[in-house]
């Protein structure tokens, strides 16, 4: 909780407009067949009177760390460069969410290959609310369930903190859900600070051009990258040509040498890499859209 309290301060000050700002624990078990193996990570959900956002903190500094190191490159040629392995990158949780008020319109912001997605929620959560109370942390709060992307949800949800809004794509409860989990207990998001801040968010790492798409465009998309994680890859290079000198405009490049990597080679280590890691990653929060 010190590590928390600590971080939490100190992102406070990044920041400049009046913007109600919840942290939550997230912790989430990747492999189902591994569920002793539990990560956890900081994100945030800051709240204004247009909408509210939901990032990993972790993410937002190993992405700034990228950018700073990335405006040091002087060959704009190397399109594609696989980065060096550092100690300072953390957070594993890339996806952002974003609710737009009055209508609570939800937008879950990610990327396939090279490309970043804007996806709209097209359902809504329907909740279930029960009589029955518990203190959770700091907080009195009332028990919720509903049936959503693809999973049964516990909330708890605090009429103390008059925000009909939650972690993730979760609204929608009369008060701030303060505790969220599945059935299975692998996805458990908890309250552990709040902090009124006077800085409007600032997302120096959003991509220039998302590709607007629905639920079903997205998981589509999904289960092609799943059959080929170079198909992307495969059409820039197929459309980039080739410079004065007849060499291929998009270069692999090594991290940490700095040299070029044939194409071939990087495709198949990247193909490999990314169907083991998708056996261990088995367990996406947002099932529904990750069905292949």
């Amino acid at each position: 909780m010190k590590k928390y309290t600590f971080l939490f301060v100190l992102f406070c000050a990044l920041y400049t407009a009046q913007v109600q700002r919840f942290a939550y624990e997230y912790q989430f078990i990747k492999d189902s067949t591994n569920k002793a193996n539990i990560t956890k990570e900081l994100m945030f959900l800051d709240v204004d009177s247009k909408g509210s956002k939901y990032y990993s903190y972790d993410i937002f500094v190993t992405d700034s760390i990228i950018n700073a190191e990335f405006e040091k490159q002087t060959d704009t040629k190397n399109l594609m460069a696989f980065a060096k392995p550092n100690s300072n990158y953390k957070g594993v949780v890339r996806s952002k969410v974003t609710k737009e008020y009055p209508n609570y319109n939800t937008y879950l912001h990610t990327s396939l290959s090279l490309d970043f997605y804007k996806i709209e929620e097209d359902k809504k959560p329907v909740w279930k609310i029960f009589p029955e109370k518990k203190k959770t942390g700091n907080y009195n709060a009332q028990k919720a369930t509903t049936n959503y992307l693809g999973r049964s949800w516990i909330a708890w949800f605090c009429t103390d903190l008059p925000f009909q809004d939650g972690p993730y794509k979760f609204y929608g409860l009369p008060g701030l859900i303060v505790k969220l989990e599945d059935k299975t207990q692998s996805h458990v998001m908890t309250l552990i600070a709040n902090k009124t801040i006077n800085k409007e968010p600032i997302f120096s790492n959003k991509p220039d051009k998302e590709i607007a798409v629905n639920n079903d465009k997205f998981n589509k998309l999904w289960r092609e990258y799943v059959q080929d994680p170079n198909k992307v890859t495969k059409q820039r290079i197929a459309t980039s040509g080739n410079d004065a000198q007849g060499n291929p405009n998009f270069n692999f490049v090594d991290g940490a040498t700095g040299k070029k990597i044939d194409a071939n080679e990087a495709m198949r280590n990247n193909e490999k890499q990314f169907k083991d890691n998708l056996k261990k990653d088995n367990n996406r929060l947002d099932s529904d859209l990750y069905k292949y």
